[in-house]
């Protein structure tokens, strides 16, 4: 049976010795979840926060309001600064966070319901991608966060030593 993604990165931080935070919107904490369920999460594991409405965002991963005021939530800009804000908060070696719209109601012309901003934040850079998922609000919910967790993959296997 083919492993999980998340069981990937599982063994790749805990061979490294590395850590990872978590910052979820529309995710809700289903990313964390996935980790913090396996055996031995807790070596690498520092903490995951779900930042679902704006003052969270603003008040606990340090997201400016003027971005969010710009952008808005569902934006490049923000999960960028989720990432990077939750890797600094936890002093943590990598970060994802997620930003979208898993519906069934609040999608728009420019976001339409599945679109979800990923980010995978590291020491050396900040990666973020725009996804469409498809489904009802929970598969939208769990492809989101199979899509981060492999873009955090692809950051660890990009930053393996002697690449």
């Amino acid at each position: 049976m083919r492993q999980q993604p998340e069981e990937r990165v599982h063994k790749l931080l805990t061979d490294r010795i590395q850590t990872l935070a978590t910052a979820e919107s529309c995710t809700g904490g289903t990313i964390a979840a996935r980790f913090t369920a396996m055996p031995g999460a807790s070596a690498y594991f520092k903490c995951g926060v779900v930042t679902y409405s704006l003052d969270a965002k603003q008040n606990f991963v340090n997201i400016c309001c003027d971005t969010i005021a710009r952008y808005g939530a569902v934006s490049e800009q923000v999960v960028r600064q989720m990432a990077e804000g939750v890797r600094h908060l936890a002093n943590a070696h990598y970060a994802i966070a997620t930003t979208g719209i898993a519906g069934p109601t609040g999608g728009t012309p420019e976001y339409p319901v599945g679109s979800v901003w990923i980010a995978v934040s590291s020491p050396l850079r900040t990666t973020a991608r725009l996804i469409h998922a498809k489904g009802d609000r929970t598969q939208i919910i769990r492809e989101a966060g199979t899509a981060a967790i492999e873009l955090l993959e692809e950051e660890l296997l990009a930053a393996q030593p002697g690449k």
